[in-house]
């Protein structure tokens, strides 16, 4: 009897559809995916689709190729910058099963679609660097790579993600505090450095939207070959999608609707994939720390006075 249902047991496991196979999603005591823990982008995925490249994915005998035309172009872009940062990764972004070319996925071509006004504010800088305010805010470790949206940046590609019955919270690596979302209510301030966000759950997709940009705030990294740089402005609006796909895969999709900057909007996608990885402080504070020397310095280079040059007689 005993051998018989055996039998039974596992001939209905082989039976079973390919959904029943797969990897639950772990839940929340209030029902939502438990998405809690530390998860990594790490990727040589570019933002944008590198030159010569028109597919938007690759096969798996083709990634090497790929890998090394993304390389070649980067250290052509930046042969020149002693900050040049090595690469943390070392394979394709998959997302679906594809090898991704970029994180762009709309414009099809990969690529920014911008308007001249978009271009013009993508492209601008503030009018001399010589006072705290005009000096980045990187450099001054206010902010960085934890705002609305994600980007890859090396060094700072790892998240952790808490639940709890009334929060949401998301610690990415590096120098920005953590963003904390209410699941109960919104925020209605106005002008900051992240904007002003507000989330919620549909179905089991977590969502967060956010505006409310300052107006200085040109764009969300430098521009470049490659460069996840894109302009923003007080008036854009930037939504993300934290769609659970496994126990050990979230894709983090965002989109950014603007259509004085974007003549269409932009939509990105990376996969996050679990990790056992540490964070770690970045305990930044350098930039802040010696403002007054960097300014002090400048002072002193504009009091000098070319040395006389005598005539030869």
């Amino acid at each position: 009897m005993f051998q018989k249902s055996f039998v039974l047991a596992a001939c209905l496991m082989l039976a079973a559809p390919a959904s029943l196979a797969q990897d639950p999603l772990s839940r929340t005591l209030d029902g939502h995916p438990d998405l809690q823990g530390r998860w990594t982008m790490r990727t040589l995925t570019p933002f944008a689709r590198p030159a010569g490249i028109s597919a938007s994915s690759v096969a798996a005998e083709g990634e090497a190729a790929l890998l090394n035309l993304i390389m070649q172009q980067r250290l052509a872009a930046e042969r020149f910058d002693p900050g040049t940062s090595q690469p943390d990764g070392d394979a394709l972004a998959i997302v679906n099963g594809e090898r991704r070319t970029s994180a762009i996925v709309s414009p099809r071509n990969g690529q920014l679609a911008l308007t001249p006004a978009g271009e013009a504010r993508l492209q601008q800088r503030p009018d001399g660097y010589d006072g705290p305010e005009a000096r980045p805010v990187n450099e001054r470790c206010i902010a960085d790579a934890g705002r609305a949206p994600y980007r890859v940046m090396s060094g700072e590609m790892f998240f952790e993600i808490i639940q709890t019955r009334d929060h949401f919270v998301i610690h990415k690596e590096g120098m920005d505090s953590p963003r904390i979302f209410a699941n109960t209510r919104s925020s209605s301030a106005s002008g900051s450095w992240s904007g002003v966000s507000a989330s919620r759950w549909e179905g089991d997709t977590f969502v967060i939207e956010t505006a409310g940009f300052r107006a200085d705030d040109t764009n969300r990294r430098i521009s470049g070959p490659g460069a996840a740089g894109f302009p923003i402005a007080s008036q854009t609006r930037i939504t993300e999608w934290l769609i659970p796909v496994s126990s050990e895969v979230i894709l983090y999709r965002y989109r950014v609707d603007d259509p004085a900057l974007f003549r269409e909007p932009l939509v990105v996608e990376l996969p996050l994939t679990r990790t056992s990885e540490r964070l770690f402080e970045s305990a930044c504070h350098e930039g802040n720390l010696s403002l007054a020397s960097t300014l002090l310095g400048a002072r002193m280079q504009e009091l000098k006075t070319p040395a006389a040059v005598e005539a030869p007689r």
